[in-house]
């Protein structure tokens, strides 16, 4: 008799044991898998951030660039033609201020606004994935338990079958 019960725990914790180390082995790629899409949202917000910072440095060297260009002319249209032509070059500048912000609204505040919604959008799907990956995480721990509370019962039946087996035999 203690041969068939030490048989029947050896076999209980064989099943086990293949069971748990394939749950395992689905496990751990599951959150190598939940780790990499993870990681894959902070570089796409990583990337997205350098846009925006290359945006906003592209429309600075844009403005630096042309307030050059601006004093390089105002001192040569001074220097050829007089003061009194330089102010209304200046002035002249100030309509075109005026006209190249008005562009730059229209051309540029599309693209942050883009990116803004671009943005909001990803934290909104990472926070789903996010959900997600919890989610599943509460399923594997309640499919370990199941089968853990399915294999005693397995056990408790295997072993009663084997002892009326065995009583049959005496």
């Amino acid at each position: 008799m203690e041969l068939n019960n030490e048989f029947v725990s050896n076999l209980g914790e064989s099943l086990l044991n293949i069971w748990t180390n394939s749950f395992d082995k689905v496990t751990a790629s599951q959150k190598e898998v939940e780790n990499l899409l993870l990681q894959a949202f902070i570089s796409q917000e990583e990337s997205m951030e350098k846009l925006a910072g290359d945006i906003d440095l592209i429309q600075e060297q844009h403005k630096k660039l042309i307030a050059e260009v601006r004093d390089y002319v105002k001192q040569n249209i001074e220097t050829v033609y007089g003061e009194q032509t330089s102010q209304t070059f200046e002035k002249w500048n100030a309509q075109l201020d005026e006209i190249y912000n008005r562009v730059q609204q229209l051309t540029s505040t599309p693209y942050k606004e883009s990116v803004n919604l671009l943005n909001q959008s990803q934290e909104q799907f990472q926070q789903s994935i996010k959900n997600s990956i919890e989610k599943q995480k509460k399923t594997r721990e309640e499919a370990l338990n199941q089968f853990k509370t399915a294999q005693k019962g397995f056990m408790d039946l295997f072993e009663s079958n084997t002892k009326m087996a065995f009583n049959l035999f005496k």
